[in-house]
């Protein structure tokens, strides 16, 4: 399916924006870092203009990692292109890499259910501008952003793996359950 023919099934509920390649730093109006990975401009304008529909359609969205930065750069945020030390891809999709202070009103603060949580982290960019509209909601021991959403909880997104932990953490878990909750309440 080419990007300017991509659209939301009017069946869908809530969107979840994936984990993947590097977001094209074109998007945020710069030039490309010679550290940044692979990229997919055609999965770029594609999740770009399904997260337009579904915020037109007032439709939950979950962003996980890549789905995070999508979201920010989507909104007129921009991104750190490369953070070293940060891509731990060798420890294993399960290894807690460190500890992020979350916002205990957020959506990831209320499944966490306290202000500190280990996650894992396959990640070398992050959010650098956060977009007009979102807030923080979770910050790693380097400062970097870890979570974000916008006031109304539609949008809630993390930078970590929370899809590799649902059996091992309740808040991974309870994270997803809280995102399918908010897209029941669209039929």
């Amino acid at each position: 399916m080419s990007p300017g023919t991509a659209s939301l099934p009017e069946q869908v509920d809530g969107l979840l924006l994936p984990g993947g390649w590097d977001v094209d730093p074109s998007l945020y109006g710069e030039k490309k870092d010679e550290k940044v990975g692979p990229i997919d401009r055609e999965l770029d304008d594609t999740e770009l203009l399904m997260f337009k529909q579904a915020r037109e359609r007032e439709l939950p969205v979950l962003g996980i990692c890549r789905g995070q930065q999508v979201i920010n750069v989507a909104m007129g945020g921009s991104l750190v292109q490369h953070l070293e030390a940060h891509d731990i891809r060798g420890h294993g999709r399960s290894h807690l890499a460190h500890t992020i202070e979350v916002e205990p009103a957020s959506e990831l603060g209320q499944a966490a259910g306290e202000h500190k949580i280990r996650v894992n982290s396959f990640h070398h960019q992050a959010v650098k501008q956060l977009a007009p509209g979102l807030h923080q909601s979770a910050t790693g021991e380097d400062g970097t952003v870890e979570g974000v959403e916008t006031d109304d909880g539609l949008i809630v997104a993390v930078q970590c793996h929370p899809e590799e932990l649902t059996t091992d953490l309740p808040w991974a878990r309870k994270l997803f359950e809280r995102f399918v909750a908010r897209a029941r309440e669209k039929e």
